[in-house]
């Protein structure tokens, strides 16, 4: 029993001897049953898990279809005259579907991640040469919404994590999302690698994670950057209240 115990396994079935049944060998039977009891259970919970994987994928693709179509006659009352109120409605509804979209791409992300179908490819990564990519690849985005970009990375220093670059990147991508999404409005984004101390540092000034906007959209995704960041023996810590979220991404103790 401690063998299986430290290897994550079932004990084997011990030999029981049925033409005599003494104490030992009830108490062997019984341990035999405990045992195919556990494996029973086992199995259930991942066949549960097969047919839960299996639902969300089959969601997310059967969803998408009523949602093109709803975009579709927006996009005709779109061109329909109208109040400005009713065009505020409009603009709204669509708001509505892509943020919709988006939530079932994540969820449909986070049910492939956790049953493995994410390849997972790590190998020593250069983290400012990442973060500075990264950056620069959403930096139109922030200009749009007319957010300031605080960026502070190292030109001559660096240090490398055994890291998957492209799930780096989309951890990266899942909080430069949530704060244009969730934090636009403070309009501003401190972004900082401090190589002595090897932690990323993503900050902003919106309203926190406890307002609704952020409660009801970024659960998904950063469920999602936890589980990979746990894959890559890292971790994130978030500080969060109503004057901004700091995320400081670091390596894991455990």
């Amino acid at each position: 029993m401690s063998f299986s115990a430290n290897h994550n396994s079932f004990p084997k079935p011990i030999s029981v001897q049925t033409d005599r049944m003494d104490e030992i060998d009830q108490l062997g039977s019984s341990f035999n049953w405990m045992i195919q009891q556990l494996e029973d259970s086992r199995k259930r919970e991942y066949e549960e898990e097969l047919l839960r994987h299996r639902l969300i994928a089959n969601l997310s693709h059967d969803l998408r279809t009523p949602l093109t179509i709803l975009r579709g006659h927006i996009n005709r009352l779109n061109k329909e005259s109208m109040s400005l109120e009713g065009q505020d409605s409009l603009a709204e509804m669509n708001h509505t579907i892509t943020r919709v979209g988006d939530l079932m791409d994540d969820l449909l992300s986070y049910t492939l991640l956790t049953s493995g179908k994410h390849p997972f490819h790590p190998t020593s990564t250069d983290i400012v040469r990442l973060v500075r990519a990264s950056v620069a690849a959403w930096y139109p985005a922030f200009e749009e919404k007319e957010i300031l970009l605080d960026v502070d990375l190292p030109t001559e220093k660096t240090f490398y994590w055994e890291a998957d670059p492209k799930w780096m990147t989309r951890v990266l991508d899942n909080l430069f999302q949530n704060i244009l999404r969730h934090a636009a409005e403070g309009k501003y984004t401190n972004i900082v690698v401090d190589v002595e101390k090897e932690l990323i540092i993503v900050a902003d000034r919106g309203p926190g994670m406890d307002n609704s906007s952020y409660e009801g959209g970024s659960g998904i995704g950063l469920s999602t950057s936890k589980y990979m960041l746990k894959k890559m023996k890292l971790k994130a810590d978030i500080t969060s209240n109503f004057n901004g979220t700091r995320v400081a991404i670091g390596r894991s103790s455990t």
